[in-house]
């Protein structure tokens, strides 16, 4: 071979050795969550509280198109705003106790919680058999979105007589208490503030 050949090949060889240096690093150096979105440990979250409490709608440009989102909706339209804002996020789920107080660490500094203390999350009761209907056989229990199990993890408030949970709704809300973040079951149409994950 050459020596314009051995050239060639060790500079290609160098080129896409740092291409593949350049690819790997470039996603290293993006952040996890893009704006609307705040990194809370390893997850992406969209607090419609976010903004001021003066504002009853949280602006926003996605995909080149600006849009507004309430601030407050009642549960299904509160998961098709998180779909708007960005077609992979849902309502968001909390899976752990650890999960929890990251959120609620979160929420006693940013969130506003002096106006908004009350969230729907993607938490409701019965299991969906499909995305219109509910399993009624299955009403006794709490779900995350389709999952096809019950949550494994709950911080529902204690209410008494203790089965008065079910009477209330079939939507699942977080409420901070200001030290802590509980669970409550509400009517799917009331209005409350929302939080989003990205799934």
């Amino acid at each position: 071979m050459s020596a314009l050949g051995k050239s060639f090949v060790g500079l290609t060889g160098f080129l896409l050795l740092t291409a593949g240096y350049v690819f790997i690093f470039k996603n290293c150096w993006q952040p996890l969550c893009s704006k609307p979105f705040v990194r809370i440990g390893e997850r992406c979250f969209f607090f419609s509280s976010n903004k001021a409490p003066s504002y009853e709608y949280y602006r926003m440009v996605y995909k080149n198109r600006a849009f507004s989102v309430p601030v407050i909706m009642d549960w299904m339209h509160a998961s098709f705003g998180c779909e708007t804002i960005d077609s992979r996020a849902r309502l968001v789920t909390v899976r752990s106790l650890q999960e929890m107080r990251q959120i609620s660490d979160y929420m006693r500094y940013r969130a506003h919680v002096q106006t908004h203390s009350i969230f729907w999350s993607g938490g409701h009761r019965g299991r969906l058999s499909d995305p219109k209907d509910v399993d009624h056989k299955t009403l006794n229990d709490f779900y995350w979105h389709q999952d096809a199990h019950p949550m494994n993890f709950t911080n529902f408030v204690a209410t008494k007589p203790p089965n008065q949970k079910f009477q209330n709704g079939f939507c699942v809300y977080l409420e901070f208490t200001g030290a802590e973040l509980v669970m409550g079951v509400e009517k799917c149409e009331r209005k409350i503030a929302f939080v989003c994950e990205l799934n």
